[in-house]
């Protein structure tokens, strides 16, 4: 995990164990727009105008993947230039034109998204050989192809851009994901049969008396008209923080709630407005 220092030092819950069911749940239906908060300049570099004049593209994968499972593989070829900090992935399947996905940013090793107290990596087996594509199946049925997972580096406070790859009904590679995001999870969290995404938009901050930024999980759920991807689903993300998290105040990362991880007078962890949780340790005079 690439984080650099800061004034402020950056937790994520799951990893170190801060995680504490509060509330009963709610069920799953409603599908909205992903929210967070915005990603950081390193993310948003501008794309050159003309990357085929770029002189240094190096390859940093290659391998054979059967995709489509109709026993000719597909290739894959995970290209970085160092000078620029842009990648490129391009597969190439038998019959159909090269899929080319460009990468504002370089890729990382998927491993290296992870802390070693994380258990991502040991729960779901990489189903290719690449040290970047990291290939999981979204259903234990096999109905669906498996997706295709590709991380950037994080940077400070925020997590890297995760991208996750489909096939559509035409069976060739779509990009179902493209947000900035850390994922910690992917199973099924419905009963649906079908896995969904859950994981960090962005890394709490601590600060003050024990006190962290507001930063929600988010599950992602996948949506099948009008083309298959990835959304955040509201019922969903809801009940997995009043699971997993500190309780529950909405979708958005924000500075201006605060997690009170040690009330005064005791009790379990309270989500207030940051300049509520600087008064309760304001001594009275």
């Amino acid at each position: 995990m690439k984080l650099s220092l800061l004034s402020l030092f950056v937790l994520s819950p799951i990893a170190f164990g801060l995680g504490l069911a509060m509330f009963a749940g709610t069920s799953a239906g409603q599908i909205v727009p992903a929210a967070g908060r915005e990603p950081s300049a390193a993310q948003t570099s501008a794309t050159p105008k003309d990357r085929t004049k770029l002189k240094d593209w190096k390859t940093a994968d290659e391998f054979d993947f059967d995709w489509q499972g109709s026993g000719a593989p597909a290739h894959f070829k995970i290209e970085q230039s160092q000078d620029e900090q842009l990648g490129r992935l391009t597969i190439r399947t038998n019959g159909q034109p090269d899929f080319v996905l460009d990468n504002d940013d370089v890729w990382d090793e998927f491993r290296n998204d992870f802390t070693p107290e994380e258990k991502f990596l040991s729960r779901n087996k990489n189903l290719g050989p690449s040290k970047y594509a990291y290939i999981l199946s979204p259903s234990t049925s096999g109905k669906l192809r498996p997706l295709v997972f590709l991380v950037t580096p994080q940077y400070g406070s925020d997590p890297g851009t995760l991208f996750v790859l489909g096939l559509d009904s035409s069976n060739r590679p779509s990009v179902l994901l493209k947000t900035t995001f850390h994922i910690i999870e992917f199973s099924d969290l419905d009963g649906d049969g079908v896995a969904e995404i859950a994981g960090q938009p962005c890394f709490s901050q601590g600060w003050g008396h024990d006190f962290l930024t507001y930063d929600p999980f988010h599950v992602y759920q996948l949506a099948t008209t009008p083309q298959p991807e990835f959304k955040l689903a509201l019922p969903l993300t809801e009940k997995y923080n009043r699971e997993h998290y500190y309780g529950w105040a909405g979708p958005e990362c924000s500075e201006d709630l605060a997690i009170v991880l040690h009330p005064p007078g005791g009790g379990k962890p309270v989500i207030v407005k940051s300049a509520e949780a600087k008064k309760m340790f304001t001594k009275k005079k």
